[in-house]
């Protein structure tokens, strides 16, 4: 698989109009590529908070929606949502990137532990951002600093949370000839 370099510019999709995850795309794919990042709102076809696999359905189908819709080299999907590992829930960003050849890969951001009082709701499809804005009071707080931010007290973004999941989805792209496929 080539790597795509130089200061080619390409078009990338991402499948929200969330600027937090648009911002966290374009520091991601600008880090190596120059490239023009446009949100566009698709339906991921998953519930409002998914857990597990079906954020992972989500995140595909946000980035082959937003692709397709605005016919871009990338589409890129970032759902949150629950997964259960070693007895315990935990939040995290799954990360769906594919390119227009229809080569993809995927990666997730950090995962933090869910707080005990949250995992019933979300586990019932309560959205984590609605959670949040009840127990800090600012509404719009899953398009601001969203649970992470709020919780590390500004010490990690939400944008640097995905901007890691999407770098770890770009892992093979990035490798080019290096990834033993």
């Amino acid at each position: 698989m080539p790597i795509m370099s130089g200061a080619i510019e390409m078009l990338v999709a991402v499948g929200s109009i969330n600027p937090l995850k648009i911002e966290a795309v374009r520091k991601a794919f600008s880090s190596v590529w120059e490239v023009e990042v446009r949100g566009i709102e698709v339906d991921s076809g998953v519930s409002p908070e998914p857990v597990g696999q079906e954020a992972i359905v989500g995140a595909m189908n946000r980035a082959r929606k937003a692709m397709a819709a605005l016919n871009a080299d990338f589409g890129v999907g970032i759902e949150g949502g629950v997964f259960h590992l070693g007895g315990r829930y935990y939040c995290a960003g799954f990360v769906w990137v594919e390119r227009k050849d229809g080569i993809y890969g995927t990666g997730t951001s950090g995962w933090f532990e869910c707080p005990k009082s949250f995992t019933a709701s979300l586990l019932t499809g309560v959205e984590l951002g609605d959670l949040m804005a009840e127990i800090s009071g600012k509404a719009e707080i899953k398009r601001e600093e969203g649970a992470i931010g709020y919780f590390t007290r500004g010490v990690v973004s939400r944008t640097d949370l995905y901007t890691h999941g999407v770098l770890m989805a770009l892992a093979k792209f990035i490798a080019g000839d290096r990834w033993p496929g």
